[in-house]
């Protein structure tokens, strides 16, 4: 339960551990990331496939191949997006933490940040759940909002920000003050990030 309670000592237990460990907590949750799109990549397929039917321009074979595509795309990009934004995530706060005078090597707050996908795999299965219950709205044309999907990103890069702070701390040498204001600023960008995309998103659907 210290991972929960404690992720301070949690993390700093773990900075003299190897890579190994790390490494696995971030595969499982690309891989369930990959699990997410298989469960919602039927209906997905399906709601693309009566939209190229509509416009009537591709034959079958195209149409196929398309939505071969479209699948195995689905279950790979999830996967390596998992791993390239816990690399870039890592690179965005060995970076800031810097300026405020961190000391540390970047393979070690590295392995550190992955532990903050811990908080992805437990939140996985509401996660899960939204994505399929998003997916059936859209093959009936039900009309979604992307509110709930938004608020649970927010709060599981909420929790993500708590390990960051950590991280930083253990991982560069820093006071709890700079780690938390390193952490608050990349928690910031994915907030204004998200927001954006879905305020784009709900102007986009307003007729």
């Amino acid at each position: 339960m210290e991972v929960i309670t404690n992720p301070d000592s949690f993390l700093r237990k773990r900075l003299e551990r190897g890579f190994g460990e790390a490494l696995a907590v971030v595969v499982i949750a690309a891989l369930l990331s990959s699990l997410a799109s298989y469960i919602v990549a039927p209906m997905v397929l399906e709601a693309v496939r009566e939209q190229i039917a509509e416009v009537g321009t591709l034959t079958e074979e195209q149409i196929k191949a398309m939505l071969q595509i479209t699948y195995y795309g689905m279950l790979i990009t999830p996967f390596f997006t998992t791993l390239i934004f816990w690399i870039l995530i890592s690179g965005i706060l060995h970076i800031l933490s810097a300026v405020f005078g961190g000391e540390g090597s970047f393979s070690n707050l590295a392995k550190l940040v992955a532990y903050s996908y811990i908080s992805v795999i437990i939140l996985s299965p509401i996660s899960i759940y939204l994505s399929y219950e998003t997916s059936q709205q859209m093959l009936y044309g039900i009309k979604s909002s992307l509110l709930p999907n938004t608020i649970l990103g927010v709060a599981t890069a909420l929790w993500q920000a708590v390990y960051w702070t950590f991280a930083v701390k253990n991982a560069r040498n820093l006071n709890l003050k700079y780690s938390a204001i390193v952490a608050g600023i990349v928690f910031t960008g994915y907030f204004l990030l998200t927001a954006s995309s879905l305020i784009f998103s709900s102007l986009s659907e307003t007729p």
